[in-house]
């Protein structure tokens, strides 16, 4: 005897789920500012969006953070300055919802120069590239932030040590600054001024002296920045051993600096000590010069002489070889 087969309560076409089984059930959405799991609520169609505290972070109260940061960085206290600017930063990205925002990069830049204060260039440098990152994504790669971030990353990878990364980031910027505002932008001289002054301090002085021409082709409109590249030019040529150029250089910043500054300022009895050194080296340089010159038309005129000389006797050799061959030839005949 077989028992019989079991009906599902399903099979005269009941639904498994009632009405009566969804009744309070809200869909949920996953939201940046939750305060808790990250979901929250979906309103109703026509109804006004939740008011939890928890759930709005309010872009005045990133901004009060951030705006907390800077003075406490402006004060000193880099502890707290980073604590609060890493929250703005949260905040502003839950307020946002992602990291592409301008508010973003500036708490990415605060936090890189408090962190370099701090003696921590590598995290400086990370913050900052991410902000380089952010103003390339939101402005492009020729915006106005996107040429800053480039600048402020080039300060800390040369202030940390990585002189050829920061080299890069800086001719990207001298390069877009360029781009954007042409060859007689003011500061094109400065950074040009800045680049050779680079490549001065590590020993590269053909490569400094080419940047110091450049930021003087510029044409500076400060007269002070026109007396610091003459001056820089001046250093680089005497190291050179070109001492009568380099005299000429410092002429041009000892001129510029009595005349703005006076003859009792600092730098331009300075400038007056560098231009008395420089003659005194060009006046050696000189006699040294005329004095090897000397030697060497005396040489010259000693090796003509020589070389003279052989000839003759060769010629006279030469005249006698000819003269026995002629005295032979008779004896034969």
């Amino acid at each position: 005897f077989a028992p019989p087969a079991p009906v599902s309560k399903y099979a005269a076409g009941t639904s498994p789920v009632s009405p009566a089984d969804v009744v309070d059930v809200l869909p949920r959405i996953k939201h940046g500012a939750a305060a808790a799991e990250g979901f929250v609520t979906c309103p109703a169609e026509g109804t006004a969006p939740p008011t939890a505290a928890g759930l709005h972070v309010l872009l005045p109260d990133a901004k009060e953070a951030l705006e907390a940061a800077s003075l406490h960085w402006s004060a000193g206290r880099l502890e707290r300055a980073l604590m609060l600017a890493q929250e703005a930063s949260v905040m502003y990205q839950q307020a946002t919802g992602g990291v592409l925002h301008s508010a973003v990069a500036r708490c990415m830049d605060l936090i890189s120069v408090i962190l370099f204060q701090a003696q921590e260039h590598e995290l400086a440098a990370d913050n900052a590239a991410r902000s380089l990152s952010i103003a390339v994504q939101l402005g492009g790669f020729d915006c106005h932030e996107a040429v800053a971030a480039h600048s402020t990353l080039s300060h800390l990878l040369i202030s940390s040590g990585n002189l050829g990364a920061g080299i890069r980031h800086m001719r990207t910027g001298l390069y877009l600054t360029e781009l954007m505002a042409g060859p007689r932008f003011p500061e094109l001289s400065n950074i040009y001024h800045k680049m050779g002054s680079i490549y001065h301090e590590v020993g590269l002085v053909v490569e400094a002296l080419r940047f110091y021409r450049e930021a003087q082709a510029r044409v500076p409109c400060d007269r002070m920045m026109e007396s610091m590249i003459s001056k820089s030019t001046g250093l680089v040529l005497a190291s050179m051993g070109q001492f009568k150029a380099a005299l000429e250089s410092e002429k041009r910043a000892y001129a510029i600096y009595s005349f703005m500054l006076g003859e009792a300022h600092e730098l331009t009895k300075n400038s007056a000590n560098s231009l008395k050194h420089f003659m005194k080296l060009a006046v050696e340089q000189g006699t040294r010069n005329a004095i090897e010159e000397k030697k060497r038309k005396e040489e010259d005129a000693a090796n003509t002489k020589a070389q003279e000389m052989i000839a003759d006797v060769v010629a006279e050799e030469d005249a006698k070889k000819k003269k026995k061959k002629k005295k032979a030839n008779k004896k034969k005949k």
